[in-house]
């Protein structure tokens, strides 16, 4: 199965989440501190939670909001703090049809929730056909459906099968059905399907020694997140408890380095952070009181591990390296059984993950979720950082916002969000549009967004008509104003780039874009001015269009309806607008407007506005 949404209600900071779909294998949740994004991710987790050492049922006193209790305490018990849908996948669907038939589910898609006083979730839709499933049953049986086609409930068809006593198949069979709840037997087997819910935040690290006996001896119920994650790293290392003995060293000893050897060879396929560094874990006896002979202690075995620093020649448990790497290395232990793809789907909770983190080692981390978890697991995590955000993956990010008056919400529509919420996407988009300025050998920078939209745009509309495009080769970069050009170009002036500046020129000029020329840091004929295109003393972007279109486009994209008889007839068009519109306006809005609605405008364009844009292309072509 497949997580597809959820919804949380009355549950610590959220009043009502909303629904909100999950990103197929892989989902961030993504908003500033405090703003609820733990309280989903615990919320989820109590769906169908995995021993991890963290609450997993909900109780009212410590979850319910503070602010609804003595309103809501008559209802607080049968409260829904969550609900979940599920899509089944074939495997399911095959594994209710193997025993039941083709008939027996009414849908493909299943939902769960859970309530405040209960231990287990609910099914909140009617996924099984009992009707349906003993249908099939009459078939299985040798018996010709057909004769009890008149039944419209399981009863009826009771009824039937024991009316058809010449058949004892028949009566043998409406026995059995009397006795069994078929709806209830589907549902078991699709119970046995549901993921589990698996939790891990920063309390989950592995301690630096651990007692095996105790992680052997007690409930994964009651033993705490780090401890949890040790017994994670014993199961991987497969040691038997027989050998947890003063005279099974080999073995002991085969099984512990076969382990180490594993977590070392997963962890220096994604940590680059400090490839001199190795695992190994060792075995300690203590001593333990012996109810049976008190005299002769017995021996109690505690797991050590430790870090081997190869450069520096020295081993040094858990507590002496960084509180990065032992985060990084708590997580791979406790996922590391989990990588095969054997066993069922688990959905994944990570809440902060990788905090600790240098940049580079958080690229690492999400290199991890993506090539050795997403295939086989969904995986859900909360951040706050925007090098745990993959920019040319946004659809996979989630706003977790706290809400004035109607608590945390979580929201498919990130562009909504407050500026604080979406400012770690705003980074990564930043941080990614800086590597490309690293990466693309040819840069053209254009004073802002409106710049980077209108080229685009026209550079198709010149493909579709024939002409020659701006080349691909060219990254177009929005400087964010002139003034900010000689920054950027003194920046890239080291390297080997090859950059062009495209200029708009107002009365006065720019004086200090001019003298990158003279002072050598940018060629004479890269500097491309828009008159050069316009033949006039002062020329926008905007003046390679149509005067009369653009002033349609500025009505269509709700700038303002602007006449043409209105316009004083000089200089550039966007003052002559703001002149009229009482003020600057948005030279953005018109550009966004063209590149997702535009309507018949662009089959509007006329053929001198082509050729301006045509002129220019081969221009800035020309200096490749």
């Amino acid at each position: 199965m497949r997580l597809l949404s959820a919804h949380i209600t009355k549950f610590k900071s959220v009043t009502d989440s909303g629904e909100f779909t999950l990103n197929g294998d892989v989902t961030a949740l993504v908003g500033k501190n405090e703003s609820g994004k733990t309280a989903v991710l615990e919320a989820l987790y109590r769906v169908d939670p995995l021993s991890s050492g963290h609450p997993t049922n909900f109780n009212e006193l410590r979850d319910y909001p503070r602010r609804y209790r003595s309103r809501d305490k008559a209802a607080i018990t049968s409260a829904k703090p969550v609900t979940v849908t599920f899509q089944l996948e074939q495997a399911d669907i095959d594994a209710v049809t193997q025993d039941f038939g083709a008939d027996a589910l009414r849908a493909d898609v299943v939902t769960v929730g859970r309530k405040y006083d209960a231990k287990w979730f609910y099914w909140e839709s009617a996924i099984s056909n009992p009707l349906g499933a003993a249908r099939h049953l009459v078939t299985k049986a040798g018996l010709d459906v057909s004769r009890y086609a008149d039944a419209t409930t399981v009863e009826h068809l009771i009824t039937a099968l024991r009316a058809d006593s010449e058949a004892e198949a028949a009566v043998q069979l409406a026995n059995d059905l009397a006795e069994r709840d078929l709806g209830a037997d589907i549902r078991k087997v699709l119970r046995s399907r549901i993921p589990d819910f698996q939790y891990f935040d920063e309390y989950s690290v592995l301690p630096g020694e651990v007692s095996i006996t105790r992680l052997q001896t007690i409930d994964e119920a009651e033993l705490g997140p780090q401890e949890r994650t040790a017994l994670s790293l014993l199961k991987l290392a497969g040691v038997e408890s027989a050998e947890f003995t003063a005279d099974s060293y080999e073995s002991r000893k085969a099984a512990l380095e076969a382990a180490a050897n594993e977590l070392t060879d997963q962890l220096f396929d994604y940590w680059t952070q400090n490839p001199s560094l190795s695992v190994e874990l060792d075995i300690e006896f203590r001593s333990k009181p012996n109810p049976q002979n008190p005299s002769v202690p017995l021996p109690d075995p505690w797991l050590h591990i430790r870090i081997k620093n190869a450069k520096h020649r020295v081993t040094l448990g858990m507590e002496g390296r960084s509180k990065g790497f032992i985060w990084f290395f708590s997580f791979l232990a406790a996922f590391s059984e989990y990588t095969s793809g054997t066993g069922r789907r688990r959905i994944i909770l990570l809440d902060e993950p990788g905090l600790n983190l240098h940049a580079k080692a958080q690229a690492d981390l999400l290199r991890y979720i993506e090539e050795r978890l997403a295939p086989h697991h969904q995986v859900v995590y909360s951040t706050h950082s925007l090098f745990m955000i993959q920019p040319n993956k946004l659809e996979q990010c989630r706003t977790v916002e706290d809400v004035d008056n109607e608590g945390t919400k979580v929201s498919q529509d990130i562009w909504k969000a407050r500026p604080e919420t979406v400012f770690p996407l705003l980074g990564a988009l930043g941080i990614d549009m800086t590597q490309t300025l690293i990466i693309g050998p040819n840069q053209l920078l254009v004073e802002g967004p409106a710049d980077v939209v209108y080229l685009a745009v026209m550079s198709d509309v010149i493909r579709r008509a024939g002409g020659t495009p701006l080349d691909p080769r060219w990254t177009i970069t929005p400087a964010g104003g002139l003034d900010k050009v000689p920054a950027f170009v003194s920046l890239m002036g080291g390297s080997e780039l090859k950059v062009a500046v495209l200029m708009d020129v107002a009365a006065g000029g720019n004086q200090r874009i001019a003298q990158l020329a003279s002072r050598g840091l940018l060629e004479d004929r890269r500097l491309v001015y828009l008159t050069e295109i316009t033949g006039t003393a002062e020329a926008d972007i905007e003046d390679l269009f149509d005067v009369a279109w653009y002033l349609k486009l500025l009505n269509a994209s709700k700038v303002g309806r602007f006449a043409k008889s209105r316009l004083n007839g000089g200089g550039r068009i966007v003052k002559q607008v703001e002149a009229l519109h009482g003020g600057r306006f948005d030279h953005f809005q018109p550009a966004n407007h063209l590149m997702r609605s535009p309507g018949k405008l662009l089959d509007e364009i006329d053929e001198p506005t082509r050729m301006r844009f045509q002129a220019l292309f081969n221009r800035l072509n020309g200096l490749l």
